[in-house]
């Protein structure tokens, strides 16, 4: 006489599925931090791609420049003066931006851009409009303008999200030099 099996232990069923409980558990937390990391990398693409958006709105406003005039050739400021072919002053400075800084838990500002015509401009006062300027980049954390020479300005910047930070250090010569005689 055999002795047939028509069906499986209580023991067995319990192996069966504690083995499988702990095999999808395995699997859940491959894919749950492959979609963490998947996030991470489009964070710092995002901010790769507003760092980049951000070097070449300032390189194409600085080359409708024809002069400098602030700051001083050698020295380094947080905000730039230069005059355009047009007749006007344009000024790229930073303003603390509280509602980002209060949500990073950093020091965080915008890059903000001020136009106004050289005959309403005292260099020696300067006070601009804040409804006639325009946001370049938020995310700022520093930024630094250091003339090296009369037609040349190197910039760097600091960008910050709340867990990475990002620089950019870049060289912008003035283009149009005016009017020749």
């Amino acid at each position: 006489m055999t002795n047939t099996r028509r069906a499986f232990t209580m023991v067995e069923l319990v192996v069966v599925v504690g083995l499988v409980g702990l095999l999808s558990t395995v699997v859940f937390r491959m894919f749950s931090s492959s979609t963490s990391s998947q996030k991470s990398a489009m964070v710092d693409l995002s901010m790769q791609s507003r760092v980049l958006t951000t070097q070449n709105r300032i390189v194409r406003m600085i080359r409708e420049g024809t002069d400098f005039l602030m700051p001083e050739i050698g020295e380094s400021s947080p905000a730039l003066f230069f005059a355009d072919y047009e007749g006007n002053v344009q000024v790229l400075y930073q303003i603390k931006d509280a509602e980002l800084s209060k949500s990073t838990g950093k020091d965080l500002y915008k890059l903000m851009h001020y136009k106004v015509a050289v005959r309403n401009f005292d260099i020696s006062n300067p006070v601009y409009d804040p409804d006639k300027s325009a946001m370049i980049a938020d995310y700022v954390k520093d930024i630094s303008f250091l003339m090296t020479n009369a037609n040349t300005v190197n910039i760097t910047a600091g960008f910050a999200t709340e867990k990475k930070d990002f620089q950019v250090m870049f060289e912008v010569g003035l283009q149009n030099s005016g009017e020749t005689e």
